[in-house]
């Protein structure tokens, strides 16, 4: 028997990602003042947690797609440093599509999944992996190649923090959700010069990116990250 376990509850879930982080980065995660914000000035190596989310805010997040039943399929935008959020869609969906340009970390993130769970599992179909940059025309295929004629459950925005960034994924790949669906952004309060999260989703709520104002919801438990999401109409 694997640690792996069938419609997992809340509780079940961060259990398992507690473990999952124990062993990953300088602290499992991100505590409520965190921000790398001003690393580019400095060109320091910032320090990288096992997941890089505040617990509350994921768990909260988590709580949201368990009550709104939606668990057929997700795509993320960026894997991050451990694959972490991968690894908790995988515990609600049935498939996880994830956009990621570093190969490296996609073949790390496999090696710690294999030293988990003690079998290799990213071939099990749960798991599909587009290496590329999210606004590459040859990876934005591949997904729409994936997601024809059956759109996704949950678009979840964690790649370039950028506001062009962020508005080219969103753009590129909120027509793939399917009405009932979900949009979520993290890092919805960065703001400065680097970045343009804050900025896009206040455009983005007042219906000034493409006319149509979203009721954003926010789920904020720190000063300087947070998750923030729609329901798309």
């Amino acid at each position: 028997m694997t640690k792996e376990l069938m419609n997992y509850t809340k509780e079940q879930i961060m259990e398992t990602l507690d473990k999952w982080v124990s062993d990953k980065g300088h602290e499992p995660y991100c505590n409520e003042d965190y921000s790398d914000a001003g690393n580019f000035g400095t060109y320091a190596i910032p320090q990288i947690q096992g997941i890089q989310q505040v617990r509350k805010e994921i768990e909260e997040f988590v709580s949201v797609l368990l009550s709104e039943k939606l668990s057929y399929r997700i795509l993320e935008i960026g894997l991050g440093y451990y694959g972490s959020t991968h690894f908790v869609w995988r515990m609600i969906f049935d498939r996880v599509i994830t956009i990621e340009k570093n190969h490296d970390r996609i073949r790390t993130f496999g090696t710690n999944m294999n030293n988990y769970f003690g079998k290799w599992l990213l071939d099990d179909g749960k798991s599909s992996f587009l290496i590329g940059m999210s606004n590459d025309t040859a990876t934005l295929r591949k997904a729409y190649d994936l997601t024809e004629n059956d759109p996704i459950d949950v678009l979840f925005i964690d790649g370039d923090h950028s506001y062009e960034g962020i508005l080219a994924d969103w753009l590129l790949y909120h027509p793939l959700v399917k009405k009932g669906g979900i949009v979520g952004f993290h890092d919805a309060l960065l703001q400065g010069e680097q970045y343009g999260v804050a900025k896009f989703l206040d455009k983005l709520s007042k219906g000034k990116i493409d006319g149509t104002p979203r009721e954003l919801q926010m789920i904020v438990h720190s000063k300087k990250t947070g998750i923030a999401y729609y329901k798309k109409d």
